[in-house]
């Protein structure tokens, strides 16, 4: 269905980097997909990040790209003929690095305002008497969980966050927000607590990173919600919340309602709407389904490794990924993976913690039922 309604305004590569698209919705609405480039290397390819112009009566722009990106995200704006200035704000679907990298360069050239999610707006800011440690304490609290060394994210990201430590956001707040005639923001927290989907009247939905083709996006995990409880609110009491594997799923299972309350919506991805020289188009509910038994799957899988006895997020992935995807820092992104999973397990009493991070099989296998029977957020 996409690619009938996709008129390609210049060729790109393979991938569809350097690639902006025009979408006709069926209710005239026109959505400008801005592909920008996202190569940080290894085997954990996401292709470009789709930044996505809408044309509404107020047009606004959905996501920045990469840090560094801001000012060949706007020179694309400028090919299909709409500058920055002519935007009523550029609204976020959550605060990782290629989604708002180029948010500070656009605010600087055109002074556009920015939404975001009320966590976004918490999470970005500077709380040196909060850090965990003093290496991060120059660091936003967005930062403090971070995979990576201090000294990499020294090095390569300082500069992008102290540079979106300093902007001002206008907060979106729970629920149905609207934002625009017929548009509107939900709430889905998992991959990242600040999370957004932004719903195009009953046509089309943005989903960030929630939902993506081919790939199964990473969800965070709970233990995060113990570094920055405190400056988050009373309004989040518990990490399942908005953190981790079960909060993941509760927004999938909200997003599946919203497909069968609008069966033809088309699903628009910031990763991998085109790639390898192919359109990805997404049917909502069925590709939520795909996701689900992916992780019933995975938690099956989790039990299985540790069956052998206790281990370690470390020693289960090196187990159950394969080993291209275990180089450089994707050992990193794979513990974290099995730690969510991990952590459900651990809610569903399948698995006992031992100590800090070794984990053994209790012998149940509850997850079975409590993962289908997880209520939407």
């Amino acid at each position: 269905m996409i690619q009938q309604m996709v008129k390609i305004i210049q060729k790109g590569d393979k991938n569809g980097n350097n690639m902006p698209i025009r979408i006709k919705l069926p209710s005239d609405l026109e959505v400008i997909g801005l592909p920008t480039e996202n190569a940080y290397g290894g085997e954990w390819d996401l292709g470009p990040t789709w930044n996505y112009l809408v044309l509404a009566d107020k047009p606004f722009l959905v996501d920045t790209g990469r840090f560094g990106m801001g000012h060949k995200l706007m020179d694309m704006m400028e090919s299909v003929g709409i500058s920055a200035s002519d935007l009523e704000f550029v609204i976020l679907s959550h605060g990782h690095e290629d989604h708002d990298g180029g948010l500070s360069d656009i605010v600087r050239s055109a002074g556009v305002k920015v939404k975001g999610h009320y966590i976004y707006q918490r999470l970005i800011r500077l709380y040196p008497t909060k850090a965990p440690t003093d290496a991060r304490k120059n660091f936003p609290a967005s930062c403090w969980h971070c995979l990576m060394p201090d000294s990499f994210s020294t090095k390569h990201c300082l500069s992008y966050h102290q540079a979106r430590s300093k902007l001002d956001i206008e907060e979106i707040e729970e629920g149905n927000y609207k934002i625009g005639e017929d548009i509107f923001t939900h709430h889905i927290p998992g991959h990242s607590p600040d999370s957004l989907a932004i719903v195009l009247g009953q046509d089309a939905i943005i989903v960030g990173d929630t939902i993506l083709p081919d790939i199964t996006p990473h969800p965070t995990t709970e233990r995060l919600f113990n570094l920055v409880d405190g400056i988050l609110g009373p309004q989040y009491k518990s990490p399942q919340s908005i953190f981790g594997l079960r909060a993941y799923i509760k927004s999938l299972k909200m997003l599946k309602e919203m497909g069968q309350n609008s069966p033809n919506i088309i699903v628009l991805p910031a990763h991998r709407l085109f790639y390898n020289n192919h359109w990805n188009d997404m049917n909502l509910q069925a590709r939520v389904d795909e996701l689900i038994e992916h992780h019933i799957e995975r938690c099956s899988d989790i039990l299985k490794i540790l069956k052998q006895g206790p281990k370690t997020p470390k020693e289960i992935a090196v187990e159950h990924f394969e080993e291209p995807l275990l180089r450089g820092s994707g050992i990193l992104m794979a513990e974290n993976e099995i730690i969510s999973h991990c952590e459900l397990l651990s809610a569903s009493e399948d698995v006992i913690e031992e100590k800090d991070l070794l984990f053994r099989a209790s012998g149940s296998r509850n997850f079975i039922s409590t993962i289908p029977s997880t209520e939407p957020v």
